[in-house]
C-alpha cells in the first residue's frame, strides 16, 4: 500500500498557497518529496484566476480591493473561484503512481474523483461523478448557461462531481514534468450575491438555482470543516488504496514557496 504525505489545514494568503503547491511539485520532480495531499485556508478571502484566464472583463479588481479580497493566479487552468468559506485541498501525485492516471487529464480526474465521491458519501450526500461524453474539442466544455461566466462553479465541465444535479467541487489540473497537481475547491457555503461584486457577468441567480451547491446546503447541516477533511481523507484512502501519513512542509519547500509567491499575484 502506497503512503502519501498528509499536510493538515493551514492559513495563508492566496499567492503563497499557489506558490506552495508549485514548491511541492518541484520537490517531487527532484525526488525530495512523495505524493502529497494538503489542505489550506484562505487568509484573507481570495479570488484565484486560472493560469490562462484574463483579469480584464472577468474580475472586478477595484471591488475586491474595497472588500479586502485578495486576487491570485493559480498554476492550474480553469476559471475564477471566490475562496472564502470552504475546504480547499491539493493532490500532488506522479503520473506513474496509478494505472490510467497518466493517460489524459480526464482519466486523472476520473481516478482521483473516486475518492472525493466516497468522501462526500461518508458525509451522507448522494455524490456522483457525472461524465459528459462530448465531441467538442475544448479543455473546458460548458453549458450555455455558463458560456460567458468567469466563475468555475457556473461552468459544467466534461467531468463534474455533483449532488442532486448541482456541481459541488471545483477541480483544476496541471501536468508538468510527470507530476499531476490537482487543486480542489469544496465550498461550505456560497455567498452568491457577492459574485456580482466580484465577477462580471456573474448570473448568480441562475447558477444558484441550477448550477452549483455548497456542502452545507447539500448536507442539510453545518458540517464542521474538520469533519469534511476527515471524510475526504478516508474516501481517498479507500478508493486509491493509500495510507495518509501526517507530515509537514520541508524547510526547502517553505523557502521556495516564499520565493515564488510574488509570481502568483
Amino acid at each position: 500500500m502506497t503512503t502519501w504525505r498528509f499536510l493538515p489545514p493551514i492559513d495563508g494568503a492566496g499567492a503563497w498557497h499557489m506558490a506552495a503547491d508549485v514548491a511541492i511539485r518541484e520537490a517531487m520532480c527532484a525526488g525530495a518529496a512523495g505524493p502529497t495531499l494538503r489542505f489550506y485556508r484562505w487568509t484573507p478571502a481570495c479570488v484565484t484566476l486560472g493560469k490562462f484566464q484574463a483579469v480584464d472583463g472577468n474580475v472586478r479588481l477595484e471591488h475586491c480591493r474595497r472588500l479586502g479580497i485578495d486576487v491570485a493566479r493559480r498554476p492550474t487552468g480553469g476559471r475564477a473561484i471566490l475562496h472564502d468559506h470552504e475546504v480547499t485541498f491539493s493532490i500532488l501525485v506522479a503520473e506513474t503512481d496509478f494505472p490510467g492516471v497518466g493517460t489524459s487529464i480526464m482519466e486523472g480526474y476520473r481516478v482521483l474523483a473516486q475518492g472525493l465521491v466516497l468522501g462526500l458519501q461518508r458525509l451522507g450526500m448522494p455524490a456522483e461523478l457525472v461524465d459528459r461524453q462530448s465531441t467538442v474539442r475544448s479543455a473546458d466544455p460548458v453549458s450555455s448557461m455558463g458560456a460567458m461566466n468567469p466563475a468555475c462553479f457556473a461552468a459544467k465541465a466534461r467531468c463534474d462531481i455533483m449532488v442532486a444535479g448541482k456541481k459541488i467541487i471545483g477541480c483544476a489540473q496541471q501536468r508538468k514534468d510527470g507530476i499531476i497537481l490537482q487543486q480542489n475547491s469544496l465550498p461550505l457555503a456560497i455567498d452568491f450575491p457577492r459574485w456580482d461584486e466580484v465577477f462580471y457577468n456573474s448570473d448568480w441567480q441562475a447558477v444558484a438555482q441550477s448550477g452549483a451547491v455548497a456542502l452545507w446546503e447539500a448536507a442539510g447541516r453545518a458540517v464542521p470543516a474538520e469533519e469534511v477533511v476527515s471524510a475526504l481523507c478516508a474516501g481517498l484512502e479507500a478508493a486509491l488504496g493509500i495510507t495518509l501519513q501526517p507530515g509537514d512542509f520541508t524547510a526547502e519547500e517553505r523557502a521556495r514557496a516564499d520565493a515564488l509567491a510574488s509570481e502568483h499575484l
